[in-house]
């Protein structure tokens, strides 16, 4: 089995949307950055398709704003029950502070899709799919990388 070893500056292990948007902020302060995941894509299930308003606010700060609005979501405003005897609410996103005043439901691999494609533009970011993690690398007491497998070959990743 052969091995393969790339230099990073940081190294982010899962492509969820703290891998993704972490990795998108470090690239874009010159950081250069590697995130790795698992999967060969997104498409897969999640446990929530919700995107809050402070993170359509980060997503506006990011410039991504009209890329996600344009996936379409289905925006929330108010939260509702309805029971036999009646409807009743019990949320009101409109009284938030800021521009989003809303949820916005979309599958999370759309999400994911915005934000690592804008990653993909940035010259110091690299996302690897199919990576399985295998081990940590040490150098003393301080973790400096990874080693993976992708299309079963064994490489490695770290400072």
């Amino acid at each position: 089995m052969a091995t393969s070893a790339t230099k990073t500056g940081c190294c982010v292990v899962g492509g969820g949307p703290a891998g993704v948007v972490l990795g998108l902020i470090l690239a874009r302060a010159g950081v250069r950055t590697t995130v790795l995941e698992k999967h060969g894509d997104f498409l897969r299930d999640f446990r929530g398709d919700t995107v809050h308003a402070s993170t359509l606010t980060l997503l506006d700060e990011l410039g991504l704003g009209d890329q996600f609005a344009a996936i379409p979501p289905r925006w929330i405003e108010r939260a509702r029950v309805q029971y036999d005897s009646g409807t009743y609410s019990f949320g009101d996103l409109t009284r938030l502070p800021g521009r989003h005043k809303h949820i916005g439901l979309v599958p999370q691999w759309d999400f994911l899709n915005v934000v690592a494609d804008a990653s993909r533009r940035e010259p110091s970011y690299e996302l690897i799919m199919s990576a399985e993690i295998t081990d940590l690398l040490w150098n003393g007491q301080r973790v400096s990388g990874v080693s993976y497998v992708q299309d079963g070959q064994t490489q490695t990743t770290g400072s």
